[in-house]
């Protein structure tokens, strides 16, 4: 690379830094001083560690980043600090993991600590992925940087999977978030803690993917081609599977930063189980501690994968939506009592017909149910042939991609939920 496209680039890198911290300023000056923190601390400590191998430099960098992370996200609410938690550090829970995978990295040799301030900042206040993820590696995130490419054809393919995520968002998530507000505050459970947990499948895959396009499509806009962060998770045929289909950056990160060093699969199958289980405890713990036992419900399910495993795939794939349906009660009540209370009423309330009488008193009517179902039914669909689609419409031509960006729009604009009383800034996945 020449000097001249040197010094491009690296203008262009201080503009995109300066937008990024100028969006995250506008939600509290106060947030800087601990992104600020993680920043500089794991700057310098990777350029020691590049000098000398100093496991005390690593270990107290990573602690004092995870302590922040911990005292904001963990302990204000256990110390029945609520209120204060609107001090925490907007996108703490991602940038804290992309730090401490920084720094373990370059203490492994994986790369060589970036000298650059500028390029290592943007790292960590690239601001899209701030918010719901996904959570990158440096040396993916620079890879993306130094490859990025501003075409016609990049900008349209981003937009088109941006409308996409708007569509998931508003058109989905929105009805379905509607459905959930309703159906959690139904105490008798049984058929309504079902609906409410299906439904809740579909809010939080809508709401999170649909924020992912959204950061992906406007980095492609950008010309970044970042990591994908979701693979079909709904047709796993597997808890195990759904993992590695569901918030891959989150799943690969844990294995490779929690599983792996506790020793994998390396020391025996007991030992195996064990480092699953604590694995799933860390990441209900990143979730927040009334997440722990959702942990280990998925923990159990990962480690035993046979359990309710059947010779019939499409049977498989059945039993691991319902499974995972489950696991979301404990997201939906959010006291892990409560949650388990709606699990248990599964097998024991059967109020089905009283359910069916009342489903035009949950706040949706006809209508709106039916473009929920026929949008999901075609997004369900379009997953089961995404590669073939998205391999056509990459190839299609201009004509062809302006088509399906009107259509996104007007679909968009005429049947997503927005405006007074549904807050669409709200993704489910920000507030982790």
């Amino acid at each position: 690379m020449g000097s001249r496209s040197m010094a491009r680039s690296l203008i262009i890198e201080i503009i995109f830094l300066l937008i990024s911290i100028a969006i995250y300023a506008t939600y509290g000056l106060t947030n800087f001083i601990f992104i600020l923190f993680s920043l500089i601390s794991t700057y310098f400590a990777a350029r020691l560690l590049t000098k000398k191998k100093n496991k005390l430099v690593l270990w107290l960098t990573i602690i004092l980043n995870a302590l922040i992370f911990i005292i904001f996200k963990i302990g204000l609410s256990n110390l029945g600090l609520n209120n204060l938690n609107i001090l925490a550090p907007l996108g703490i829970a991602y940038y804290t993991l992309q730090v401490i995978s920084y720094i373990v990295d370059v203490y492994k040799d994986k790369y060589p600590a970036e000298n650059n301030f500028i390029k290592y900042a943007l790292y960590i206040f690239y601001f899209p992925c701030l918010l719901i993820g996904p959570i990158h590696r440096y040396n993916d995130f620079k890879e993306a940087f130094t490859k990025r490419k501003i075409t016609l054809n990049n900008i349209l393919n981003g937009l088109i999977r941006v409308l996409f995520g708007l569509f998931k968002k508003f058109v989905i998530a929105g009805r379905a978030f509607i459905l959930i507000n309703s159906l959690s505050t139904y105490s008798s459970g049984g058929a309504y803690a079902l609906m409410a947990m299906l439904t809740y499948s579909i809010l939080l895959y809508t709401d999170f993917s649909g924020g992912i396009d959204i950061v992906l499509g406007f980095s492609k806009i950008l010309g970044l081609n970042l990591k994908e962060n979701f693979n079909r998770p709904y047709f796993s045929e597997s808890i195990k599977e759904f993992w590695n289909r569901w918030h891959m950056t989150l799943s690969n990160w844990l294995k490779d930063y929690i599983y792996i060093p506790l020793g994998g699969n390396k020391k025996g199958k007991i030992r195996q189980k064990i480092n699953i289980m604590i694995t799933f405890l860390v990441s209900g713990f990143w979730h927040g501690t009334t997440y722990i036992l959702w942990g280990i419900y998925q923990g159990i399910f990962v480690a035993f994968p046979k359990l309710f495993r059947t010779k019939n795939k499409y049977l498989n794939t059945i039993i691991t939506i319902l499974l995972v349906s489950i696991s979301w009660s404990f997201f939906i009540y959010n006291d892990p009592i409560v949650s388990l209370k709606m699990i248990g009423s599964l097998f024991t309330t059967f109020n089905y017909s009283n359910l069916f009488n009342n489903l035009l008193n949950l706040g949706l009517d006809k209508i709106n149910y039916l473009v929920l179902i026929l949008s999901t039914i075609a997004l369900f669909v379009y997953e089961s042939k995404m590669d073939i689609i998205n391999k056509k419409i990459k190839k299609s031509s201009l004509e062809i991609k302006l088509i399906i960006t009107a259509i996104l729009i007007i679909f968009v604009t005429l049947y997503g939920i927005y405006g007074i009383g549904f807050n669409v800034e709200d993704f489910i996945y920000s507030k982790f």
